[in-house]
């Protein structure tokens, strides 16, 4: 028996931003069979960086995650060493 795949359930915080002129993919998702919330933010290269241990226990919170992660250490929260010396930063 082939079980089927989870269905992948976005939040209505799920969006595009513009930070300091630098745009991110901010997704909020959780899986059908998982009531945990997951925040995945993708920067201009592709490069993913996720929040997932724990799970966020509402949506709400893990956008909050999203906003406290940029206040504390800015954008460069979501970009690696590489890119942050190709972007200057």
């Amino acid at each position: 028996m082939i079980e089927d795949e989870p269905e992948l359930i976005f939040s209505d915080y799920t969006q595009s931003v513009t930070i300091e002129g630098h745009s991110f993919d901010v997704e909020i998702y959780k899986t059908s069979i998982h009531p945990g919330w997951i925040l995945s933010v993708e920067n201009q290269f592709g490069t993913l960086t996720v929040s997932d241990n724990p799970p966020f226990f509402g949506d709400v919170l893990a956008w909050r995650a999203f906003e406290e992660l940029v206040r504390e250490e800015g954008i460069k929260a979501f970009y690696n060493k590489k890119e942050q010396r190709k972007l200057g930063l």
